[in-house]
């Protein structure tokens, strides 16, 4: 499964993509608001998880690689894991390499996400977490559509320090 928009290719993560997801869970700038640095055998253990191709329906995430469509390069890392019993809510989550943040790739990459999530897995809503203070990733949700529904206050700790959770939603119209 390969979903294509005019700069890139989201294709379902796979073995191969070990050295690319490591390297980017252990990148102190990218994992800045989204969690502590794993070591190694913690994260083999989420990669695995993670390579599964998954159906709607399933338990976790169902796992994307980004790349540039005109030179493969690995830009980040997309997501949807169900999240209701009764399968109309997902939750989305994306991280970029910061060599590919701030040039509209994950608005791109994330759109076509909305856009498979509606259209191909005819999920209802789609909610986001953000870490608070993670600026870049709320406007960016916001630019698409996503609305602030609720603060939760101390709910997320990152390096020993407490952040508040800022949960946003796309209904689909």
């Amino acid at each position: 499964m390969t979903l294509s928009t005019p700069r890139l290719k989201l294709r379902l993560l796979t073995n191969s993509d070990w050295l690319f997801f490591k390297n980017l869970n252990q990148n102190q700038q990218t994992m800045q608001y989204v969690a502590d640095i794993e070591d190694e055998q913690t994260l083999s253990a989420l990669f695995e998880s993670r390579i599964t191709a998954r159906e709607k329906g399933q338990e976790g995430w169902l796992s994307f690689v980004i790349e540039m469509a005109d030179t493969n390069e690995l830009v980040g890392l997309h997501g949807l894991k169900m999240i209701t019993e009764g399968q109309s809510q997902a939750e989305i989550g994306f991280m970029l390499h910061p060599a590919f943040q701030g040039r509209g790739l994950a608005y791109e990459a994330t759109k076509a996400i909305i856009d498979f999530a509606f259209k191909e897995l005819n999920y209802e809503a789609l909610i986001a977490t953000v870490t608070a203070g993670n600026i870049a990733s709320v406007n960016l949700l916001e630019k698409l559509g996503f609305t602030h529904i609720e603060t939760i206050k101390n709910n997320y700790q990152i390096n020993g320090r407490w952040y508040d959770d800022l949960k946003l939603v796309l209904r689909q119209s």
